[in-house]
Order: structure tokens, then C-alpha cells, then sequence
């Protein structure tokens, strides 16, 4: 009887840690930190993500050089089956089209990725006042992921990644997610060449 309750107890925590999918394309307010890319602030993005196509979409407000009062509204396109990335300023509708610095990076927890257990985000004061979370984690020589996401849909929530050959570390948080995307976020304008 001992060994059949501990068989079913291992039994549950193996199909307790089985690997959730993300669902292919949604939208979001995203927060990100990477400093490779020169942020020293947090930034808050729009954000529609393609995994289906490989495609990403960000709308943000970026300081002009030597200026902390003032944006500039910045909208980046990420064609990863082009291997393109275009950053339009839509005040001057000026255009720079860059080769992807890095490959599609899907947000999934990652095949290899073990789980570190669960947590519920928000209040237990009221009966629908949280969230359930999966924390998932990937220790490798050169880098290390890890993330959270909803036990119920597996949607992202937040991840960090850092790589030391690569594109250092980026920190991001995902929040108020809507699944399905609007396409024309993908559309290249004619000034982009």
C-alpha cells in the first residue's frame, strides 16, 4: 500500500511538470531591460508577437539623444523569415532597415527547461483575487533562462534571459495579454527600404 501511494505521488509530480505551449500569436504591454541595446531605464512597449510567422512588433516612446523630457514615438518590425528588422520613426517616418541581430527568440518555455515549482500571483483575500504561475528554468554553461507563466493557458507573464556569447542579459515582464494579433502591425511602409 506505502509503495503504491509513493508510486502515484511521483506519478503526480512528473505529470505535474509536464511542459505547457504558448499560444502562437497575442498582444501585450511589454516592459524590457537589455542593456546591449543601451536602455538604462525600463521601457514600456506595445507589443504583437507572430510565433507562427516569426514575426514581433513593438510601438514605444524612445529619449532622444542627450534628453530625458523627450520621446520619440518608435515603431520596430521583426520579420524573422526575412531576417529583417525595421525601426520607423513615426514622427518623421524616417526608416532604418537592419539585418535581425539574433535569431526568433519564441516566447515558450524551452524544451529542455525544468520546472521549479508554482506560485499565485496577486491576493488570496478574494476568491478570484490570483493567478496560478509555472516558474520554468534552463541552466547551460554559457547562459541561463528563466520564466513564468499562467498554469491555466501557459501565457507569458515574465522571462530573463542571459546569454554571455551572444546579446548579454534582457530582462521583461508581459502583461494585460490578448490573444490573436492585428496583421497590419506587420506592414512595412513604403518609406522603409
Amino acid at each position: 500500500m506505502i509503495r503504491l501511494a509513493l508510486c502515484l505521488a511521483c506519478l503526480a509530480v512528473v505529470l505535474a511538470q509536464e511542459r505547457c505551449e504558448s499560444p502562437p500569436q497575442w498582444t501585450s504591454k511589454n516592459f524590457y531591460f537589455s542593456p546591449v541595446q543601451g536602455h538604462i531605464e525600463v521601457v514600456e512597449a506595445q507589443y504583437t508577437y507572430d510565433k507562427t510567422n516569426e514575426r514581433k512588433s513593438w510601438r514605444e516612446l524612445v529619449p532622444t539623444h542627450g534628453s530625458n523630457s523627450t520621446f520619440e514615438p518608435i515603431h520596430r518590425i521583426e520579420l524573422g523569415l526575412e531576417n529583417k528588422e525595421y525601426v520607423i520613426n513615426e514622427r518623421t517616418r524616417e526608416c532604418i532597415t537592419y539585418p535581425l541581430r539574433f535569431p526568433f527568440y519564441a516566447h515558450d518555455v524551452p524544451y529542455n527547461a525544468k520546472t521549479s515549482g508554482y506560485f499565485y500571483l496577486g491576493s488570496s483575500a478574494e476568491q478570484e483575487g490570483n493567478v496560478e504561475m509555472s516558474q520554468w528554468s534552463v541552466k547551460q554553461t554559457a547562459s541561463f533562462w528563466d520564466g513564468s507563466f499562467t498554469s491555466d493557458g501557459c501565457v507569458p507573464y515574465h522571462s530573463n534571459h542571459y546569454n554571455s556569447s551572444t546579446f548579454g542579459v534582457r530582462f521583461e515582464s508581459i502583461v494585460d495579454v490578448s490573444i490573436g494579433i492585428d496583421p497590419e502591425e506587420f506592414i512595412v511602409p513604403a518609406t522603409c527600404t
